[in-house]
């Protein structure tokens, strides 16, 4: 009975050693100014920022106060990369068929069935606009002294949006994002802050091409946006910071809409694109 009650003990002992030589230390700036300030050399501090884990800031003002305090630039760059790997490995651990996973800003649409592609993006269209009318409102607008009003329109090539959808009540994520270092596409979404800032139009489809009334004008001036009754109304909710969730109350016909900017065009953009899909007849 005694040997089995120093053999317990010695087994504690053991346990309790194995733990303490795995501990992983955790390495703050704080500590590695504190070792730096040891003297240690940099390829010491190196290795030790390599065996444990570590919770750095990196930020300017963290670098800033490293370089202050005596760290050499190979610790710092050493603290950087870890930091920068960290990162890369947490981006990629993200469960990116969550619609609650922050990506790429845009629009996407959400189709929990697919397992393999739930959250597809609808990709962005260019337009072009013209004026509608020919010999008949030019005839009008001679007898009119200009005063007859004109259409204008905006078309899509193709008959056919690349996303075809065969839910009729389908469910879009909006992601937005705040960045002063906006492209071509992005700056719809880091300019605007909610879905209520766009329109979703149903499109007039032609063989070869889609088209959207946008205004009307005559010799003397003009008006501009989509009319009424081509506009389809949504609901959204706010279910991330930055993340919107867009449904409808009423079945899609099926046809092809899109998803436009409404508001005015920041300066230095071109407001010449709009998000395009179809409602499939599958799914009608």
């Amino acid at each position: 009975m005694k040997k089995i009650h120093i053999l317990t003990i010695a087994l504690v002992l053991i346990g309790h050693a194995v733990s303490a030589q795995t501990k992983i230390d955790t390495l703050t700036n704080a500590k590695v100014i504190r070792l730096s300030k040891l003297g240690l050399q940099a390829s010491v501090v190196i290795t030790k920022i390599q065996n444990s884990y570590n919770l750095f800031d990196v930020s300017t003002d963290g670098l800033i106060n490293l370089s202050d305090n005596g760290v050499s630039s190979d610790v710092i760059n050493e603290m950087v990369r870890v930091e920068a790997t960290s990162a890369m490995t947490a981006a990629n651990k993200k469960d990116m068929k969550d619609p609650l996973t922050k990506r790429a800003t845009g629009i996407y649409f959400y189709n929990p069935k697919d397992s393999i592609e739930p959250l597809r993006q609808v990709d962005p269209t260019v337009i072009s606009t013209n004026k509608s009318g020919g010999l008949g409102i030019a005839l009008a607008q001679a007898y009119t002294m200009g005063l007859a009003r004109e259409k204008v329109k905006s078309s899509l090539s193709g008959g056919n949006s690349h996303l075809q959808i065969e839910e009729t009540t389908p469910v879009f994520y909006f992601y937005f994002e705040r960045n002063e270092h906006r492209t071509g596409d992005s700056w719809f979404f880091a300019t605007a802050t909610s879905p209520n800032e766009f329109v979703l139009a149903k499109l007039n489809e032609n063989k070869n091409n889609r088209s959207l009334e946008v205004g009307d004008m005559n010799a003397y001036g003009g008006t501009s946006g989509v009319p009424n009754d081509a506009k389809i109304s949504f609901d959204y909710v706010k279910v991330s910071e930055g993340i919107y969730k867009v449904t409808f109350n009423q079945a899609l016909k099926t046809g092809e809409y899109c998803f436009l900017y409404a508001n005015a065009t920041p300066t230095s953009y071109s407001n010449d694109k709009v998000f395009d899909f179809g409602i499939s007849k599958k799914g009608k």
